[in-house]
C-alpha cells in the first residue's frame, strides 16, 4: 500500500524542496562534466551506468521488500519495457551530448521534451490539444529553429545537435509511458525500470572501461549517481506539497542554473542569438508544461525531467 503523507501540505516547504532538487540535478551535470573533463574514460556510458546502478540499489532498499517496488512488471508489462529502454536511452544520448556540446547547449535542447510529449500524449493517448498550447509549441519550435541557426550557419548541422533532438523525442516518449503506467503501477517500479535498463543497455560497453578509470574517478560517478538520486527524491516530496503546475514550472529553471553554471566553471556561453532562441524556446516549454499540468490529473510521484 502506498502510505500517505504523514506531514499537512505546505507550499512554502514544497518550494524549499523543489529548488534543492534543481540545485541537485544541475549539481549531478556539473560533476558528469567535470570528471569528462578530468578523465577520458569519464564519459556518458559510465555516467549512465552509475546513474543506473546507484538508483536501483535506492529503489530496492528503500521501496522494495512490499513497499511499493515491484520486480515482475519489468520483465512482463512491455509498456514499462518501452519506458525502461526510451529512459535508459535518453539519458545515455544527453550524458553524451551534455559532453560534447557543452551542459548549457545540451539541457537547452533536452528540455525541450514537454513540446514533443504533449503532441505525443495528443496523437497515443488522444490528449486535448487546445488552440493555445499548440501556439505555445509553434513558437518554441520557432525559437528552437533561431537557438540551432546561428551555429548551422557557420559549422553545419552538428550531429550531436540531432543526438540531443532524439533524446528529447525519447524523453517525450517516456513522459507518455509514464502517464499511462500511473494508472496501474506504483512509481518506484517506474523508475525502476529506468534504472534497471540503464544497467542492460551500457553494461556490455561501460564495465569493461571501468577497470581503466582511476578510483577517484570511480567515486566521482558513482557520487553523480547518489546526487540525482538526491534529486528524484527532494522533488518526489515536492509534490506532496505543490501541484503538478507550480512544480514544474520551478523546475524550469533548471536550465538556467545549469547555463550559469556552465559559464562559471567551465567558461561556456551562448552566442546573442542562440541567446535570443533559447529565450524563446524555454518560454514557450515552460507554457506548454504549465498548461498541460493544469488541465492533467495529479500523479503518485512525479518523474524527472531528464528522462
Amino acid at each position: 500500500p502506498i502510505m500517505k503523507p504523514t506531514t499537512q501540505p505546505s507550499e512554502a516547504r514544497g518550494t524549499v524542496l523543489m529548488l534543492i532538487s534543481v540545485l541537485f540535478f544541475a549539481s549531478n551535470i556539473f560533476v558528469v562534466r567535470a570528471l569528462a573533463l578530468a578523465y577520458p574514460g569519464c564519459d556518458g556510458w559510465q555516467a549512465t551506468l552509475f546513474r543506473g546502478l546507484s538508483g536501483l540499489i535506492f529503489v530496492a532498499l528503500f521501496y522494495g521488500f512490499g513497499r511499493g517496488m515491484q520486480w515482475k512488471p519489468l520483465f512482463k508489462n512491455p509498456l514499462m519495457v518501452l519506458r525502461g529502454i526510451l529512459g535508459a536511452g535518453g539519458i545515455l544520448i544527453f550524458y553524451i551530448t551534455m559532453i560534447e556540446l557543452g551542459a548549457a547547449r545540451a539541457m537547452v535542447l533536452n528540455i525541450t521534451y514537454p513540446i514533443f510529449g504533449t503532441l505525443m500524449a495528443a496523437f497515443f493517448l488522444k490528449e486535448r490539444l487546445p488552440p493555445a498550447r499548440l501556439f505555445w509549441i509553434i513558437v518554441g519550435f520557432i525559437g528552437l529553429t533561431i537557438f540551432l541557426s546561428e551555429k548551422t550557419s557557420q559549422d553545419g548541422i552538428n550531429g550531436y545537435d540531432l543526438l540531443a533532438l532524439l533524446g528529447a523525442l525519447m524523453a517525450a516518449g517516456v513522459v507518455v509511458s509514464i502517464r499511462a503506467l500511473h494508472k496501474t503501477e506504483h512509481g518506484s517500479t517506474i523508475y525502476g525500470a529506468q534504472c534497471l535498463y540503464s544497467l542492460v543497455l551500457v553494461i556490455p560497453i561501460a564495465a569493461p572501461q571501468s577497470a581503466e578509470i582511476p578510483a577517484l574517478g570511480l567515486l566521482g560517478l558513482f557520487a553523480a549517481g547518489l546526487i540525482v538520486t538526491g534529486g528524484q527524491l527532494t522533488m518526489t516530496f515536492a509534490y506532496r506539497h505543490l501541484d503538478v503546475s507550480k512544480g514544474s514550472s520551478l523546475q524550469m529553471l533548471l536550465p538556467i542554473v545549469t547555463a550559469v553554471g556552465a559559464w562559471i566553471l567551465f567558461d561556456e556561453s551562448l552566442g546573442p542569438i542562440e541567446l535570443l532562441g533559447a529565450t524563446l524556446t524555454l518560454g514557450a516549454t515552460y507554457m506548454v508544461n504549465r498548461q498541460t499540468s493544469k488541465s492533467s490529473p495529479p500523479v503518485a510521484s512525479p518523474q524527472p525531467t531528464n528522462s
